[in-house]
């Protein structure tokens, strides 16, 4: 799993095992519109689209979900904690801060032993700023 940080903690991006999300299609309504394909052409291709992407959905792990999981709440706790300054001030909520810092921290204890030391240290890092954001922003 690669995951790259931005200055505030949160994941950039990230992708599966398989990187299969960087191996779909991507096809949307406007692609198909500006394609002159008939109506059984569109239909074929909406059909592969929607296999391919059933066929990166089966190679997902719950360690998948669940480091996804975090990656959300990790992004939610910034925003409820105001940041950045300017931007999310009017989402700052204390006791919605914590929820998602403490669901943060329950989840990483659940895949200590199903990560890498490396994805480890990553998260712990995260978790980490996430209570000194928290700390620096609304106190003990």
């Amino acid at each position: 799993m690669a995951a790259k940080k931005g200055g505030n903690g949160e994941y950039k991006d990230i992708k599966d095992n398989t990187g299969s999300w960087d191996k779909a299609k991507k096809y949307d309504d406007a692609t198909l519109k500006d394609k002159d394909l008939s109506p059984e052409e569109k239909k074929k291709e909406e059909e592969e689209l929607v296999k391919q992407l059933q066929e990166e959905l089966d190679k997902l792990t719950t360690k998948d979900i669940i480091i996804q999981l975090m990656m959300s709440l990790s992004s939610l706790a910034y925003k409820k904690m105001g940041l950045p300054v300017g931007t999310n001030d009017k989402f700052k909520d204390k006791i919605q801060a914590k929820l998602a810092i403490d669901g943060f921290d329950a989840l990483l204890k659940v895949l200590t032993d199903e990560v890498s030391a490396q994805e480890r240290e990553t998260l712990q890092s995260s978790l980490t700023n996430l209570q000194m954001n928290f700390v620096k922003i609304f106190g003990a």
